[in-house]
């Protein structure tokens, strides 16, 4: 039998008289290592060999298993007076050999008493190859090692690391949660700083080169997290670089979060380069607010690859959802203000625009498109406003859509264009005469509340009518005609100008002057050869 050459002590209780020593061995029976139980005598001796006998302790059915067995020794503290101590073990009456020379660390039984006692020099150097001094506190509130600046002024460390190394991922101060369930908030290096005021830090990271002065990594979870109650949660800054940089190869980069107003921001997701929310209850939240000397958002999608199911999206905006309980939705709002002060300027609230590349292609400089439940008020654009269009309107069908004159606050009126200088109206028909060669032709109800300024056209069908004439005017919705073939059919026409509400707030004016400031200029300047300098309404391009 034979125990294990090399002997560990730590000060692992807290008795009045005695701090056990941990002692780990090995034991061999006949050249296996032995198992089961063994009563052993620690045996504490001044010598190697013989000396004086100082203390024992029997410890009683040690278990040993595949030879190794660990147990706690007590001897009487005031042994240890720095003089060379050994231990002699006897297991079941058999003393083994040689006697275990016992190092250094026994003596760590007076730290806690080393300001008082005295039994401990400052500074202590200890120098070792491997672990040099190792703290254990078995209460779950005890502190393994702390360390304490007790002078109220000074910059030196209460607790200070440093390694010579320059090997890859060398530390000066390592920090571990060993539990792989550790609960939340637990942490491997935790710094705090009790100032009430606006100064100091936490943890202070720094670099001298151009390295890393605070780096954190996780493999599911955030590499680096601030969190503040009424200030900033982090903060970077640099005078010729980044402020703050965040790379991942999967999940999310950088996470910000601003409990208080339900923000929550992403950045570098395997979606998107920016994801933002805020769902504040009160519903008013903004997603993304960007504010630029030049430029307040920009977006900006080039894109790689060809081919017909491919979208490239600048900026995408949509608002709202079945569910939601807002009067207003607006996927895309913009809105440009020019100052009141200093002439020539424009603003626009959005502005389109779009290069076809060749002319096999189509381009939409605005592009509206209305995908809901049609109805009467579903439009894929509206403008409250005067629009001006530079170039050729081409349309499917248009008409006017105003309040009814005759029932404005339950009906509308709706009429087709007619291009002319004035607001015309024309309606039409085919009437045929009576035994008299005449006809009352009736018109709609509401025809002289719209119109005013008449003008009538007749045409005979089948045969000439020298005679045929417009007896009467319109009167109460009505005029009429005479001097036709009897029972003869003759087309009608009668325009009218617009004389409503609307036609006469929204009055156009055929022929005027230009301004003086726009002398020189033109709507469409191209029509006259000129180039696009020389229009009124200039197209200016973004430089973004």
């Amino acid at each position: 039998m034979r125990p294990l050459a090399a002997l560990a002590a730590l000060t692992l209780a807290t008795a009045a008289q005695a701090f056990p020593i941990s002692y780990q061995g090995e034991l061999g029976d006949n050249g296996a290592p032995a198992n089961g139980l063994y009563d052993m005598t620690f045996q504490l001796t001044d010598s190697p060999t013989f000396g004086l006998l100082l203390d024992t302790d029997t410890i009683r059915g040690v278990s040993v298993v595949n030879g190794l067995f660990s147990v706690e020794v007590e001897f009487d503290d005031a042994l240890f007076d720095g003089s060379e101590r050994w231990i002699a073990v006897v297991v079941e009456g058999v003393s083994l050999s040689p006697r275990q020379h016992v190092t250094h660390a026994p003596y760590a039984i007076y730290s806690d008493r080393a300001r008082e006692a005295g039994t401990v020099r400052v500074p202590l150097v200890l120098v070792g190859d491997s672990v040099v001094i190792e703290g254990y506190a078995n209460a779950s509130n005890g502190t393994g090692v702390r360390g304490v600046h007790l002078n109220g002024s000074g910059v030196e460390p209460g607790v200070e690391g440093q390694t010579n190394s320059g090997s890859s991922s060398a530390v000066g101060v390592l920090g571990e949660v060993l539990d792989t369930t550790a609960g939340s908030f637990s942490a491997g290096v935790r710094g705090n700083n009790h100032s009430t005021t606006g100064t100091g830090i936490g943890v202070y990271g720094s670099h001298a080169g151009s390295g890393w002065g605070v780096y954190g990594t996780t493999p599911d979870g955030r590499g680096v997290y601030g969190n503040s109650a009424d200030g900033v949660g982090v903060r970077g800054f640099s005078t010729n670089n980044h402020g703050v940089t965040a790379a991942t190869t999967s999940g999310v980069a950088l996470i910000a979060d601003h409990n208080d107003a339900d923000t929550h921001v992403e950045l570098g997701t395997d979606t998107y380069a920016v994801f933002a929310t805020n769902i504040a209850d009160e519903g008013e939240g903004t997603g993304i607010r960007g504010e630029g000397g030049d430029t307040g958002v920009h977006g900006h999608a080039p894109g790689e690859g060809f081919g017909a199911g491919l979208d490239r999206t600048g900026v995408l905006g949509t608002s709202g959802d079945f569910s939601s309980g807002a009067m207003h939705f607006y996927g895309v709002r913009g809105f440009g203000q020019a100052p009141p002060s200093g002439g020539g300027r424009f603003a626009y609230g959005v502005y389109g625009s779009a290069q076809a590349g060749s002319s096999s292609n189509t381009s939409y400089g605005v592009y509206g498109q209305e995908t809901g439940v049609t109805g009467s008020f579903s439009y894929a654009g509206y403008f409250n406003g005067d629009v001006h269009i530079t170039g050729t309107l081409s349309k499917s069908s248009g008409s006017f859509k105003i309040d009814h004159p005759l029932d404005p606050e339950t009906k509308y009126l709706s009429h087709s264009f007619v291009e002319s200088p004035e607001m015309l109206n024309i309606y039409t028909g085919v009437a045929v005469l009576d035994e008299n060669g005449r006809a009352h032709v009736a018109l709609p109800s509401y025809f002289e509340a719209l119109n005013e300024s008449f003008r009538y056209q007749l045409t005979p069908i089948g045969a000439p009518m020298r005679d045929l004439h417009i007896a009467a005017e319109v009167s109460d919705n009505a005029f009429a005609i005479a001097g036709g073939v009897p029972g003869a059919k003759v087309s009608w026409e009668v325009a009218g100008v617009r004389h409503d509400a609307s036609a006469q707030h929204h009055a156009i004016t055929v022929e005027e002057d230009k301004a003086p400031e726009h002398h020189g200029l033109y709507l469409d300047p191209e029509a006259f050869g000129l180039d696009a300098s020389r229009g009124i309404h200039t197209r200016h391009t973004p430089n973004h």
